[in-house]
């Protein structure tokens, strides 16, 4: 772009800073390039508040500053004015790159949310399995009392029915021993009479 081009986009312009501070109005541009930067010299009037704002008189504009910019420090350049950011503002390219990260940002949020979503609802399974597991496992110690306590009585039964055959075997003892004295006494009173 040649120096009559940036001229003509700069000149006769009112520079306007991003916080919306008129600094004046744009009389001369030099462009100028040092060690391979380009910079704008604008001269311009700066600017006095007035209220006959329909008719642009020089004279209420001040004295006539100067402004070096580079083309960072300028955001957008209009019709009637030139928006000076000071580098504070990012360029258009970075505003874009920003504007497709937000938009990637977003998804990775909606992603994670999906995510968080699922993992609530397997939490909540495992909390359900691990609940009826508990259930499960206090039934299983209930089972394994009730077994111990069924072994202690089946041993239990097993000692006593051991005693009973014991008992069973004496009482048959007896029964021969009784039989026999009951034959003893029978001869010993068939021998006595």
């Amino acid at each position: 772009m040649d120096d009559n081009a940036l001229y003509g986009q700069l000149y006769g312009k009112y520079a306007v800073d991003i916080d919306g501070k008129i600094r004046g109005y744009v009389d001369n541009v030099d462009v100028e390039i040092k060690d391979g930067e380009i910079f704008f010299n604008l001269e311009m009037y700066q600017y006095t508040p007035s209220y006959n704002v329909g008719v642009l008189d020089k004279n209420k504009y001040g004295p006539k500053i100067k402004l070096t910019l580079t083309p960072k420090d300028i955001v957008s350049v209009g019709k009637d004015c030139i928006i000076i950011g000071f580098g504070r503002i990012p360029d258009l390219k970075d505003i874009e790159r920003f504007k497709m990260v937000m938009v990637e940002n977003e998804g990775l949020r909606k992603h994670y949310k999906e995510c968080q979503e699922e993992l609530d609802a397997v939490t909540n399974k495992l909390k359900e399995k691990e609940d009826e597991f508990l259930e499960l496992l206090d039934r299983l110690r209930m089972l394994k009392r009730k077994e111990d306590e069924f072994d202690l009585i089946k041993e239990e039964l097993t000692r006593k029915n051991g005693e009973l055959k014991a008992a069973y075997e004496y009482m048959k003892v007896i029964d021969k021993l009784e039989n026999k004295v009951s034959k003893l006494l029978q001869q010993y009173e068939g021998q006595k009479s």
